[in-house]
C-alpha cells in the first residue's frame, strides 16, 4: 500500500512541476507566482462558504445510513474545489475551476453519490476521517 501512494504523490508532483514550467514559459515567473497566489486566494474564499459543516452533514448523512442531500454533495465538490485551489499547480486549478463551473459540478456530484453509496453499502459510516 505504501509504495503505490509513494509512487502517486511522486508521479502527481512532477506532473504538477512540469505544468508550473510550462507556464512560467509562457507567462513569465512572476505572473506564475501571482497566478498561484491568486488561485490559493480564491481557495480560501470558497472554503470559507463551503467548509467543515459540509463534510460533517456528509458524515452524519453516511452514519445514518441515507445518500446525501443534493446540496450536501454540491457543498462537498465545492470544499475538494478549494482544497484543489488552494494546491499549488496547474492541474489540481483546472479540477478545481472544472467542479466550480455548474455545468460539470453535475459529474463530480455523481462521482461523490457513487463513492457515499458505495461506503453505505459496504457498512462504512465514515466517509474520510473518524471522529
Amino acid at each position: 500500500m505504501f509504495l503505490p501512494v509513494t509512487a502517486f504523490f511522486a508521479l502527481g508532483t512532477g506532473i504538477e512541476m512540469y505544468g508550473l514550467k510550462f507556464v512560467s514559459d509562457g507567462i513569465s515567473v512572476l505572473n506564475t507566482v501571482s497566478l498561484i497566489m491568486l488561485t490559493f486566494l480564491i481557495g480560501i474564499v470558497v472554503s470559507r462558504s463551503h467548509g467543515k459543516e459540509v463534510f460533517e452533514r456528509m458524515q452524519r448523512a453516511l452514519k445514518s445510513r441515507q445518500a446525501p442531500s443534493d446540496d450536501v454533495l454540491d457543498g462537498a465538490v465545492m470544499g475538494l474545489a478549494s482544497m484543489f485551489l488552494i494546491t499549488p499547480g496547474v492541474v489540481t486549478d483546472v479540477i478545481a475551476f472544472l467542479i466550480m463551473i455548474p455545468l460539470s459540478r453535475g459529474i463530480f456530484k455523481q462521482m461523490a453519490l457513487n463513492i457515499s453509496m458505495k461506503r453505505i453499502q459496504s457498512g462504512q459510516p465514515y466517509f474520510f476521517f473518524k471522529d
